[in-house]
């Protein structure tokens, strides 16, 4: 409601393509900011039970936002998202992980191995002959890149410098056989820099050291009561969280582990009577901690008890948790919904669908749509941005091109040759693809907004009000509006875009 391109409206049978066309004077559609840079909106076609029932949902969120705009409720949203970069580069599609490695430069790991972008001048770098990465880790304080990578799942190790380009030599940790997750952190006051790596129910702790070559000493052997769903380092300790709970394990020294959750708290005991998978921990203080399960995220003390009355409940299912201080973003099938850990309020959603987060802060995400997209979450609070944006325009004819000189460096830019054709295809191939994703639909029925939503039975008050009701505009039918055809249909929009994509080709 707070985003400045909220409208709420009918639909025209030029907006998308129901499967039944009987279903069309039950539609309506919800539209919001999606990307802002490059700017653009995202619609949510609605099917309601009857005429009756749209038109009623459409007063109602047209004026629950006016009430909005009129009390002047500020924007509170927490991140602003971007295009990372051009969602033409052949890398993207594949990505399974990706970090950021300073504001002009990006990697990406895929299943052809491990890349640098440098977003400003279209260069890209192959590091080493990795295949198949899953997991980047960046250590700043060792100076070291962290991947996880092959089908066996092995870690490996390699200075930071091969990321700028020089030469490297791989350091490959044999014990991390078949791993599926990492963190790093430093302990005993920032003086030695540690790797935490998970393995079923087992977590391995390697100290890293860095010289002419990397070498590794283990120094501490984990077991977890169950598999292993979420890892970091908090100051000296290990957290770890597995199905229903979560534990501290010291890092400098031997002893035994600290329960996030204290068994003697009988307002926590529904979390171990259900099993819930754990999704992530925060760490508000020395003292407060907020742990988030599948259904319910809860605030605890050092000692392991409850310390807020009031659970986070999430708006959907979740798939992932992602924290960046101190908006926490739960990742579901239709949307992200960022949380104010501090203050416990729900303040946004971003309506992407099919995305998952590449890194362990959330800031760079892979958008699985029509078009797949590298997008970037940018923190409000921030004093400015992790990347800089140089305006790239999307063309079809882009390729990587190998350097002459070397075969680990490549040119992501037209071909000679193909630059005169590129202008006219761009545009046109556009405008088709703007005739053809608009018109794809996929229902969502007024039934399924989800249990904060359901239709007023009184007229709706603003906050300001106290007896006088709200003026409540008449219905669409009674202003006459109706849905009439566009003169062209959408068939004959597409046929005549093809047709025009045709001829130039040929």
């Amino acid at each position: 409601f707070r985003d400045g391109a909220f409208s709420v409206g009918s639909v025209w049978p030029s907006d998308f393509t129901p499967a039944r066309r009987e279903e069309m004077p039950r539609i309506f559609k919800v539209t919001a900011s999606q990307l802002s840079a490059p700017s653009n909106k995202y619609s949510v076609p609605i099917l309601a039970d009857s005429e009756n029932e749209k038109s009623e949902w459409v007063e109602v969120l047209s004026e629950l936002h006016r009430i909005l705009k009129k009390n002047h409720f500020r924007d509170r949203s927490g991140y602003v998202l971007k295009e990372a970069y051009d969602s033409s580069l052949p890398l993207i599609k594949t990505t399974q992980a990706a970090a950021i490695i300073d504001p002009k430069r990006i990697a990406l790991g895929n299943e052809e191995g491990l890349f640098v972008v440098h977003i400003t001048v279209d260069e890209i770098l192959r590091v080493g002959d990795l295949k198949k990465v899953h997991q980047i880790e960046l250590i700043p304080h060792g100076q070291i890149v962290a991947v996880i990578s092959g089908r066996s799942h092995h870690v490996q190790l390699f200075p930071m410098s091969a990321l700028y380009g020089r030469k490297m030599s791989v350091h490959k940790l044999v014990e991390t056989k078949g791993c599926q997750a990492m963190t790093s952190g430093t302990v005993c006051q920032g003086a030695r820099t540690c790797l935490c790596v998970a393995r079923k129910s087992q977590v391995l702790c390697f100290e890293l050291f860095q010289g002419k070559k990397i070498s590794h000493r283990q120094f501490k052997e984990v077991q977890v009561p169950a598999n292993v769903q979420w890892m970091a380092i908090f100051g000296e300790q290990l957290c770890v969280g597995f199905q229903s709970g979560f534990l501290r394990y010291p890092l400098r020294r031997e002893g035994i582990p600290h329960r996030m959750l204290h068994a003697h708290d009988p307002t926590l005991a529904f979390i171990a009577r259900h099993p819930e998978d754990a999704l992530c921990a925060v760490e508000i203080s020395s003292i407060e901690y907020l742990l988030c399960f599948k259904s319910i995220g809860v605030y605890i003390d050092s000692r392991g008890l409850r310390c807020r009355p009031v659970e986070l409940m999430w708006p959907a299912t979740p798939s992932y948790c992602r924290y960046s201080a101190p908006y926490l973003s739960v990742y579901s099938e239709n949307a992200v919904d960022v949380f104010d850990v501090n203050s416990m309020e729900w303040i946004q959603t971003v309506p992407l669908k099919k995305v998952r987060p590449l890194n362990n802060e959330g800031s760079l995400n892979i958008l699985h749509l029509e078009t797949i997209r590298l997008i970037y979450f940018k923190n409000k609070m921030a004093n400015e941005d992790e990347l800089v944006f140089p305006e790239t325009s999307a063309s079809p004819l882009r390729q990587m091109v190998p350097h002459v000189n070397s075969k680990q460096r490549y040119s992501f830019r037209v071909p000679k040759g193909k630059k005169t054709l590129s202008k006219g295809l761009s545009d046109l191939q556009s405008a088709a693809r703007g005739l053809l994703v608009s018109n794809m639909i996929f229902l969502n029925h007024s039934s399924e907004l989800g249990v904060f939503c359901s239709l007023p039975s009184r007229p709706l008050k603003s906050p300001g009000q106290s007896q006088q009701h709200c003026r409540r505009p008449a219905l669409l039918e009674a202003q006459g509006l109706k849905c009439h055809p566009p003169p062209i249909s959408f068939m004959s929009r597409y046929f005549l875009a093809l047709k025009k994509l045709v001829l130039l080709i040929f």
